[in-house]
Formats: structure tokens, sequence, C-alpha cells
């Protein structure tokens, strides 16, 4: 059952348990929703009993705390009930990824290496419903995966899942005009060539590249027709919400990979 098409809190549904203790421990746990189950929490057991039924957003108290019973965002999905087939990226990475890549309701975007589509959610959040997004992957298994995190997150409509090789010209032949594009694999400067007559002028492709040689191997192959423009690297760290005891966090995502935007050119 798709989180979409859970108006209240019922079995089958994902569901993000938000406990905070007595002394401000605050801790979130993703669990289903199974009518004879209950959950443990640094708040206390919750009984599933109790919650089917209820209106998201239920706040139930005990002497260790509380527990706030919420409908998983997309975010929460994402970490917390996605199938994985692949490396994936993460939110701090695909959400400037989406922005540079210019996803934007009218818009028209392809995606190369969609993977267990993560970063492919975050476009199409951009996108929809009036924007159209094609994902490329050359393993049938994780646009089939994919599909299912993109329907239970209800952004598939506006998502066409394809079996192609972006390499293969080929396999992109008639996709355009794209307004841009983005490449999540091995060797993007491979596809650069072949994507040129569909992509407009002006417009951006983003390639992930999780290390630095690859990196080198896009800036010695860089075909004509595309100008680099710039690169970056994303970095995320928790916050300590104690009360009297804020301070930054102890977790930190630092270096996954490097975001290198370039755009599409055409001789004067």
């Amino acid at each position: 059952m798709g989180a979409d098409g859970c108006e209240v809190v019922a079995e089958g549904c994902p569901a993000v348990l938000i406990a905070e203790s007595m002394k401000g421990e605050r801790r979130s746990y993703y669990i289903r929703i199974s009518a004879e189950s209950t959950y443990s929490t640094i708040a206390g057991v919750i009984a599933a009993r109790k919650i089917l039924g209820k209106p998201w957003g239920v706040l139930l108290r005990s002497r260790l705390g509380a527990v706030a019973v919420v409908k998983p965002s997309i975010a929460e999905l994402m970490e917390g009930f996605y199938e994985r087939r692949t490396q994936v990226i993460y939110p701090k990475d695909s959400g400037l990824i989406a922005i540079l890549a210019g996803a934007r309701p009218e818009a028209r975007l392809l995606e190369a290496g969609v993977g267990s589509g993560f970063l492919t959610t975050v476009l199409a959040m951009g996108l929809c419903p009036t924007g159209r997004l094609i994902g490329l992957d050359v393993k049938r298994e994780n646009l089939e995966a994919a599909r299912r995190n993109l329907e239970s997150a209800g952004l598939l409509d506006c998502v066409d899942l394809k079996l192609g090789d972006v390499r293969d010209p080929a396999a992109v032949e008639g996709v355009g005009p794209l307004d841009g594009v983005v490449l999540d694999m091995p060797d993007p400067w491979s596809a650069l060539e072949s994507l040129g007559p569909e992509v407009k002028p002006s417009a951006v492709a983003v390639a992930f590249v999780p290390t630095s040689t690859q990196l080198e191997k896009l800036l010695d192959h860089l075909p004509g027709g595309w100008m680099l423009q710039g690169g970056v690297e994303t970095m995320a760290r928790t916050i300590n919400l104690s009360p009297g005891a804020v301070r930054p966090g102890e977790w930190l995502a630092s270096f996954t990979g490097y975001i290198v935007v370039l755009r599409r050119v055409v001789q004067g």
C-alpha cells in the first residue's frame, strides 16, 4: 500500500514514530503498521491497536515521554521504506542536483542511471505534475525497484522509465528537446556526445562522480558542444538539540561525490 493511500493510520501503512523522552532525547522509528505488533521506543512501548484508525499526527503521552505517529515525508519514505538495489544518492546531494538540473514544472529532463530511484524521486518532485522525466538504466531489475519506489511516493505519473544505455545514440534518439540532463554513471563523458543533439543549447548537464579519477577523465574527455561550468561537493551534519546543550552533533556526512555542472553550447 502506498503512503499516499493511507488517509488514517491503518494496517500495512508505513509510519514514523517520533519519540521524545522526559530527558529531552529524540529518536525516530520507521515502521509498517501491523495490527498485532508493539513498538519499543525511548518514550515507552506503543501498541499498534492504540493507533490504528487514528488520524496522522496523533500524540501519545506516557510516563517516559511522548510519541507522535506521523505519515512519512518523501525524505522519510526514501530513508526508511524504499527498496535499495544500488548505491544511492542522498538528499544532501540530490536536492542540489535537482535545482542545478532545472527540475521544475513544464521542464523535460533525462536521468541516466536510475538505480533504485532515489535521485529520480527528488527530480520528479520538482517536475510533477506538468514536467516530464525520462529515466534510463541498463538493468531491468533496477527499473522495477525504482518503479515500485516511485509508486509508493505517488510520483510515477510524470516519469517514463526505460531500459537502455544512454551511451547508445539509438537509445536517446528522439527523447529531446531536453531542458536538462543528470548523469549518475561511472563514465558520464561517454554519454555527452550521443545526448548533444537532444539537449537544448544553454541547457545544463549535471554529472555525479564519486572519485577524483572519474572527474579527471571527465575533464580530459569532454566532447565538443559542451563547456565545463563548475563543480561542488556537499556536507551535512546533525545538530544536538538537547535543552541547554545545543551544539553540532557527532554524525557528519562528508564527501560522497563530486557534482559537476556542464552547459550545452553551439558555435556562433
